[in-house]
């Protein structure tokens, strides 16, 4: 574990000069997430980013050579009272933080069928290794490609249902703007969708390496059941502050390299447009208004 963990930090070092635009993503991202760190603490960061993107995939190829070896390196992990005895299926959302291939090991602990969500890739050779490590724990994996039908089914049917909630999805493909570090950003509003009408319950998780090199389930509740929230706007927002919350516990293992804020609001000011990265670019549709007011008070505030 030791001996991956120096290979991947060696190898970010030669690979950071020739990263390039991936690079200046990586930095426009963390500026706008951590506004109070300095330049240089941003540089750190990203160094030791792109280290955990190289150990990520490191630590996946040692998955797929030796899985009988991944469950001596999961940490103990005590499942939630909301979760024992659930009488009910459960949506758990996970942000592209810590190692999310690993994310389907600790399934054992739910004991319960997982149906995963993954969307399809091009490449036939990657998809099938994908698909081996995400079934390998017994999981049903399943397209992103008419989801919201088969996500249904399982929640009918009281099965634990995991994806990764984070990606930008546009307005016209059905994403809503919430709040993200501080900014709009686009996400998908089908989990929140499926938790308020299936009564389903929905929290975030995360699978993060720990300074052991041991792996370690992350569990964030929401406040309240998602049944309760007022709209598919209100949980979504709740469910990305979840997201948040964990990836400030371990933001050098967070997916900076994304283009997270690609779509910047019709309808918002100017001094917070400003606050975007310089690889956003104009939307067509407006964000809530509730959320702008939410946002202008806190930039007074900081001010």
């Amino acid at each position: 574990m030791r001996s991956t963990r120096g290979l991947a930090r060696f190898a970010a070092f030669l690979a950071a000069p020739f990263l390039g635009r991936r690079r200046r993503v990586i930095e426009a991202n963390l500026r706008l997430a951590f506004p109070e760190l300095s330049a240089s603490e941003i540089r750190a960061l990203r160094q030791r980013n792109i280290a955990f993107m190289i150990e990520f995939g490191l630590d996946f190829l040692q998955a797929l050579k030796h899985p009988e070896r991944i469950k001596e390196r999961l940490c103990p992990f005590e499942l939630p009272a909301e979760l024992k005895n659930l009488g009910q299926g459960a949506i758990f959302c996970s942000p592209h933080l810590g190692n999310w291939e690993m994310l389907i090991h600790f399934a054992f602990v739910f004991e319960r069928p997982f149906v995963l969500l993954a969307a399809e890739l091009s490449t036939a050779s990657l998809a099938a290794l994908l698909r081996k490590q995400r079934s390998s724990q017994g999981a049903v994996v399943v397209s992103t490609r008419g989801a919201a039908l088969k996500v249904r089914q399982a929640l009918q049917e009281k099965k634990f249902v995991g994806l990764l909630n984070d990606q930008n999805i546009s307005p016209r493909h059905g994403g809503i703007f919430v709040e993200f570090f501080g900014l709009p950003a686009t996400s998908s509003r089908l989990p929140a969708a499926l938790a308020r009408r299936q009564h389903a319950l929905i929290a975030a998780v995360a699978c993060c390496k720990a300074a052991s090199g041991h792996f370690e389930l992350l569990y964030e509740p929401l406040p309240k059941p998602g049944s309760e929230y007022g709209s598919d706007w209100e949980l979504t927002s709740a469910l990305l502050a979840a997201n948040e919350k964990l990836i400030r516990k371990h933001p050098e293992q967070y997916l900076w390299v994304y283009h997270r804020w690609r779509y910047v609001p019709s309808n918002i000011p100017t001094r917070l447009c400003r606050r975007y990265p310089f690889y956003a670019r104009p939307a067509k549709y407006a964000c809530q208004d509730e959320m702008l007011e939410s946002l202008a008070k806190k930039s007074e505030q900081d001010e």
